[in-house]
């Protein structure tokens, strides 16, 4: 993996932290949710996928959310969970295919439409990621997390002027953030730069 493909692995790793062999062949795996759908509920097939996610066991934890999932389970922390797994297993398609499942009924999850955004920009889908982020900043115009992101990209693509407008952005929300000595090295001496979030 390249080290821009790095950065943005880590970047949807951190991600998933703050959120609450991936995928076998599908008529396998139908065939144990059937069997998991049948021996539990929801939140007994949720325990056993942490427990299995714990042991690092990332097909069996996403077989037992995926069928707490259509058992009834609630969708936006199971999914959560799904894209974690994957994740964690390097399967970022999949777990794209799971972001983009849930969001076309809950398209008001900023949280995991930011972490689709870091995925896509890992796979080198720079404007699915840019895309992304910006119906994340439409509904969450201060999540600073998201203005550093689109200043990666267009970093990445030779737009100065674009990635020194979205670091000032980060740095007037973040001033103290993770990102924030990093953006004021990639800034340079800006003497006029706020450092403090706008009313």
């Amino acid at each position: 993996m390249s080290m821009r493909g790095r950065y943005w692995a880590v970047v949807a790793a951190v991600s998933l932290v703050s959120m609450t062999g991936c995928a076998p062949a599908e008529s396998k795996l139908d065939r144990g949710i059937e069997t998991m759908r049948r021996e539990s509920n929801p939140t007994e097939l949720s325990s056993r996928g942490e427990a299995f996610a714990a042991l690092g066991d990332m097909t069996r934890a996403e077989q037992y959310f995926v069928a707490a999932l259509k058992a009834g389970g609630e969708p936006g922390a199971l999914v959560r969970r799904l894209v974690a797994v994957c994740v964690a297993d390097g399967r970022y398609p999949v777990a794209i295919e799971y972001a983009e499942d849930y969001l076309r009924n809950h398209p008001r999850d900023v949280d995991v439409r930011y972490v689709m955004a870091t995925m896509r920009a890992a796979l080198g889908d720079a404007s699915g990621a840019k895309d992304e982020l910006r119906m994340v900043l439409a509904a969450k115009p201060n999540l600073a997390d998201a203005h550093y992101a689109l200043a990666q990209i267009a970093r990445t693509e030779g737009d100065v002027m674009g990635a020194d407008a979205e670091l000032r952005h980060y740095l007037r929300l973040e001033p103290t953030g993770r990102h924030a000595e990093v953006a004021r090295a990639s800034l340079g001496p800006h003497p006029t730069l706020m450092q403090t979030v706008p009313e």
